[in-house]
């Protein structure tokens, strides 16, 4: 399990997990939110805070990946959101320190060596190498009943159509 291979939904698992950054109890999380909210392309996982603040989740598992979003210098800008992180597996801190601009969080994922519950299922953990900055052009206001109603059908649209995914064509 150490030679774990990190993709899109295991850092999404990883991020919302308990005692994670995101931890799905605290955070209402919806991966890979592209239309009906946002304006600027995809957020890999969108998180609302209990108090009512969005944090947008750009997640990264490959060097060019990180490489080719730290290039885009108006991405990941939206009214709504006023902080984003990056979130990288272990061997890509490094990098994401040197390239991903100062005005992203960076959190970094890992798999905890050698520990499984029940054998079955890893255990991941996260930590956070450095917080955001807040998008100065996002709204002091918090989203609207609407916008949050809004974001909540993403997220059952997005479980539903992974349960049922015919019905999503």
């Amino acid at each position: 399990m150490n030679d774990l291979k990190w993709t899109e939904a295991r850092m999404q698992d990883c991020l919302t997990c308990w005692k994670s950054l995101f931890y799905f109890r605290r955070y209402a999380c919806v991966p890979n939110v592209s239309y009906g909210l946002l304006d600027h392309g995809e957020a890999d996982l969108l998180c609302l805070s209990n108090s009512g603040v969005f944090h947008e989740v750009e997640i990264k598992v490959t060097k060019s990946d990180l490489l080719a979003d730290a290039k885009k210098r108006r991405a990941h800008e939206h009214r709504l959101v006023p902080y984003c992180w990056f979130a990288v597996p272990t061997d890509l801190v490094g990098l994401a320190l040197d390239c991903v601009d100062s005005r992203f969080g960076i959190v970094e994922c890992w798999l905890k060596p050698d520990k499984q519950a029940d054998g079955l299922l890893p255990i991941y953990a996260t930590r956070v190498i450095r917080k955001p900055k807040r998008y100065k052009q996002a709204s002091e206001k918090k989203p609207t009943q609407e916008e949050i109603l809004q974001f909540l059908r993403l997220g059952v649209m997005r479980m539903w159509g992974r349960r049922h995914p015919e019905a999503m064509e």
